[in-house]
């Protein structure tokens, strides 16, 4: 149900349909009540807003007639329940926060506000127009009376307020046009209002428009002095000198807008069966009510032994106040006491960023500037942030949020001193679950049985140390041998825990646990029990079906049903995507029993890692047919179809990818490392992976010092320079390719030496050394020919053209163009090759002044980048088209050519090109005669380049 004041008072129901109050006297009730939602209204109040020119005799029992009319009409919508409520004297109508229009429109604009003064205009936009949209008329309608009037003021000047930053934010986003239209009326209806009046002017001096920004200011001037006798502000005058000297703090990027926001939901599914924690979930609905706008986010830390059930605490607190946090909940298992795979804050953050709508090109690489990125975005925003399984406050510092609105939930077992200390965290201490919740959790879990045997129950919460993990062990077999008493399981623990030699001293919480895991370790059927074992053998996060079939060697069909007789046992959890994962504490038992039962256990990750070459050289394939040509024969059969089937299983895998890498590269078998890299590098790099691609080589650098293969190690620096490249980290790229070239000259590996010869050359032409780049691309090319590489001799030339081209010489250039060329007949389908030859082919053409044979290159190279999804190439085509609109005395078309290209720069992370979009947006905009843009654009520019080339 939704009430609405900010005009006619009325009421729309839950499913749309409004409710009129056509009646005078219950409107003005209703409003009368709605202005004090939530509090108590005598009736003597109400008695004065009914009759303002005063109260006949029967004034009170009318009073009564209209509150029942109202409720009557509020009964309309039955799933409302009801609203108004009479006692104490008078009346009161309940209404949730988002349920009264003028309490959403001041939350709203609250919000605007927030964004805008974090930098994020979109958002603020968004906010502010929905803000403004909420009106419909003078608020509250006909009700009189001093406290109207004065709530109707405030929420008059909050709309004034909603619009000025409306415009601002369109402003700030590049409509500028758009901005003074608006602000225009606005400084007509208000014109001693200051903060218009500097909006008014910044929009127009960024629309290009310098002199009437100025005559806004001498209006606003000459209107003070007349009328008031004072001079502008301050902050007004500084405007206006700014406005004067073309100051550039004054212009913005307008392509640069944050992206649109995505609210993630990354909180795992409820726990089913939650009981107890009462007091604890008291204290952090206290925590949550006391956040203050003007303090930092609060931080909640869960602490206490494992299996204390501090993650089933936070995840169940996540889901009751899911309502609270409207912009999201970030969540992520960092691991901390995994030895294997603990998570560092930079991939989370990675993570973080990539679900708040970040590409993966765009990602900082530094931990601090993602640090930073997270802090902006989720600046302004309710975001609930939930850092699991922490280790060190190390581990979670970069991970907080800078400001309001946000809250941390971290569960750690170490008590995070440091981060109470320093960050004000407060610290919620998890202790075993008394004894009647823990009987309550176990009643809950096994259902009416426990209530036939209550002492049974009591005495199995004390075998289980009142554990909840335990607890759910326990309570799982007895649901799995319903023949079985309650009593007769008790016996069977206890005798379990003697046959453990006693390990479960009273004092050591976890060896209560260890009985639980033997308990529900000794009955599973034996193939499922050598399945548990070799899950916790392996290296990954989380695997799979066809994943578990190839580490356990069984077909897909048994090791669903292995899997699913673990999960039912709540030994494997199941992911919310359908994948399979272990608690740190039963992955450590699995993997001792393995150490002690599975001497084939390295054969089985050994046959993992086997799955994941095969897979990601099959999906490679797809992904890139001509590149990989060679490896048609590698795919499985029941391998990703398509080219988006791979990509998808690519993504989803990238994570365990790694893992297998950093296994086989430093205890498992090198080659295997190897052959991941070879297969994965070029994937990473198109896609833009850049901190996989990193991790990646180190693996494979790793792999070749272990099998002392310098070819090996020569392709890892390889791999290293092409990702410092489009990273635009120039100095760090040359310096490993200059490596890799002398690795392919020790080892005598000619083809090897000319690729990476290649890449040396890309570099230099990068850097501007042309002379440089030239001799390198010869020898390149030398080798190509000498060994009968038509793909390489084609793909050195067109490089060499390039060079040619940067340094002037055109007719250079077409000619190693054309016999570029010339060697594709020879290269089968090779449509990125060809569509790469056709975008310089334009490119050169133009440069000659051949603007028409230009245009035809650049249609096909366009239609194909765009055909085989390579962004890369589409944005350098964009922008060479852009150039050549600019030369045909079309400004108006470089311009959108060359805003494309800087949106494609921007997922891409292609340094270069982003700032030749720039760069060609200033020169679009000088012949369009628009100078302040030219020259901003040029700035930036200079600013992207990498190196500041």
């Amino acid at each position: 149900m939704l009430f609405r004041v900010l005009g006619a008072v009325d009421v729309v129901r839950s499913d749309g349909a409004r409710i009129p109050v056509e009646a005078r006297k219950p409107r003005v009730l209703l409003a009368t009540l709605l202005l004090h939602a939530g509090e108590w209204v005598s009736v003597e109040r109400l008695v004065e807003a009914l009759w303002p020119e005063g109260a006949p005799p029967s004034a009170e029992k009318n009073t009564k007639t209209y509150v029942w009319k109202l409720r009557r009409l509020l009964a309309q919508d039955p799933s409302a329940g009801e609203r108004i409520d009479g006692g104490r004297g008078g009346y009161r109508v309940r209404v949730a926060s988002d349920e009264l229009d003028a309490h959403r429109f001041e939350t709203l604009v609250r919000t605007g506000r927030r964004h805008a003064g974090a930098g994020l205009h979109r958002q603020a936009a968004a906010a502010f127009a929905e803000a403004v949209e909420l009106w419909r008329g003078d608020p509250f309608g006909e009700l009189a009376g001093a406290d109207a009037d004065t709530v109707r003021a405030r929420l008059v000047e909050r709309r004034l307020t909603a619009l000025e930053g409306h415009a601002a934010a369109l402003s700030a986003l590049g409509s500028h046009e758009e901005a003074a239209v608006a602000l225009k009326g606005l400084v007509a209806l208000h014109p001693f209002r200051e903060r218009l009046r500097g909006a008014l002017m910044t929009a127009l001096y960024r629309a290009g428009r310098q002199a009437e920004a100025l005559d806004v200011y001498d209006e606003g001037r000459v209107l003070l002095d007349r009328e008031l006798g004072v001079r502008p502000g301050e902050e007004l005058r500084r405007l206006h000198l700014g406005i004067l000297n073309q100051d550039l703090a004054l212009e913005v990027d307008r392509e640069a807008g944050p992206p649109a926001w995505v609210s993630p939901a990354q909180v795992p599914a409820a726990v089913v069966g939650f009981t107890g924690r009462a007091e604890h979930l008291r204290r952090l609905d206290r925590l949550l009510s006391h956040a203050d706008d003007r303090q930092p986010p609060p931080i909640a830390v869960i602490t206490g032994t494992g299996g204390v059930g501090k993650t089933a605490l936070a995840v169940h607190w996540a889901h009751r106040v899911r309502d609270r946090f409207p912009d999201g909940q970030l969540y992520v298992n960092l691991r901390g006491y995994d030895p294997d795979l603990p998570v560092g804050p930079g991939d989370a953050l990675a993570g973080f960023l990539r679900a708040l709508g970040v590409d993966s090109r765009d990602l900082p690489q530094d931990l601090d500037e993602r640090s930073a990125t997270f802090r902006s975005l989720l600046a302004g925003r309710q975001v609930l942030v939930v850092l699991d399984n922490a280790r060190t406050a190390a581990q979670v510092r970069p991970l907080l949020p800078g400001s309001p609105g946000c809250l941390v939930l971290v569960t750690s077992r170490d008590s995070m001193r440091g981060l109470i200390a320093k960050d004000g965290a407060t610290r919620l201490g998890l202790d075993l679950l008394p004894a009647a919740e823990a009987h309550d959790l176990l009643r809950a879990l096994i259902g009416d049985r426990a209530a036939a045997e209550p002492g049974a129950v009591d005495a199995l919460a004390e075998l289980c140390a009142r554990l909840p993990l335990a607890l759910r062990l326990a309570a799982e077999l007895a649901t799995g041998r319903p023949a079985a008493s309650l009593d007769r399981l008790r016996r069977e623990l206890v005798r379990e825990q003697d046959r453990l030699d006693r390990l479960d001293d009273d004092t050591d919480p976890h060896a209560a646990l260890r009985s639980a895991f033997s308990w529900s370790y000794r009955h599973l059927d034996p193939a499922v029990a050598r399945v548990f074992r070799l899950l916790g053998a392996h290296p990954c996060h989380e695997l799979g079906l066809d994943a578990i079939a190839a580490l356990t060697g069984s077909s897909d069909t048994a090791a669903r049903r292995h899997v699913d007789a673990l999960v039912q046992a709540h030994l494997v959890e199941r992911t919310a995507d359908g994948r399979f994962q272990m608690h740190d504490l039963l992955r450590t038992y699995a993997r001792g029993l393995a150490a002690e039962a599975d001497p084939d256990r390295h054969a089985a990750v050994h046959a993992l890692a086997d799955h994941y070459v095969r897979k990601a050289t099959a999906a490679v394939v797809l992904f890139d047919p001509v590149d990989h040509a060679d490896r048609g024969s590698a795919l499985p059969a029941a391998g990703p179809a398509t080219r988006d089937e791979a990509v998808a299983w690519l993504e989803c895998e990238r994570a365990n990818l790694l893992a297998v890498a950093e296994h086989a590269a430093g205890q498992g078998d090198a080659a295997q490392a190897e052959e991941l890299a070879d297969a994965l590098w070029r994937y990473f790099h198109v896609r833009g992976h850049h901190d996989e691609s990193l991790a990646l080589h180190t693996h494979a650098l790793v792999a070749g010092r272990r099998r002392s293969d310098r070819v090996a190690q020569g392709v890892a620096l390889t791999g290293f320079g092409v990702a410092c490249e489009r990273l635009g980290r120039y100095e760090e790229a040359l310096r490993h390719h200059e490596q890799a070239v002398a690795v392919g000259r020790e080892t005598g590996d000619v083809s090897f030496t000319g690729r990476a010869l290649k890449n040396l050359g890309v570099v230099l032409r990068r850097l501007g050394r042309h002379e440089e780049a030239e001799r390198t691309f010869q020898e390149s090319l030398a080798i190509a020919r000498a060994i009968g590489n038509r793909r390489g001799e084609a793909a050195v030339l067109c490089s060499l053209a390039l060079v040619h081209e940067a340094s002037g010489r055109y007719e250079e250039a077409l000619r190693h163009m054309e016999r570029a060329m010339a060697a594709v007949p020879d290269v089968d389908n090779d449509h990125a090759l060809v569509n790469h030859l056709q975008a310089n082919l334009g490119l050169v053409h133009l440069r000659l002044g051949r603007a028409e044979v230009a245009g035809k290159h650049l249609a096909e190279a366009l239609a194909g980048a765009r055909a085989t999804g390579s962004r890369d190439l589409e944005a350098e085509v964009l922008d060479t088209l852009g150039e050549l609109a600019t030369a045909a005395g079309d400004p108006d078309r470089a311009v959108e050519h060359h805003r494309e290209a800087l949106a494609l720069t921007r997922r891409t992370g292609d340094r270069h090109e982003e700032a030749r979009a720039h760069d060609g947006l200033a020169r679009a905009y000088e012949a369009w005669g628009r100078p302040e843009d030219a020259r901003r654009h040029r700035l930036l520019a200079t600013r992207r380049a990498p190196g500041g080339r």
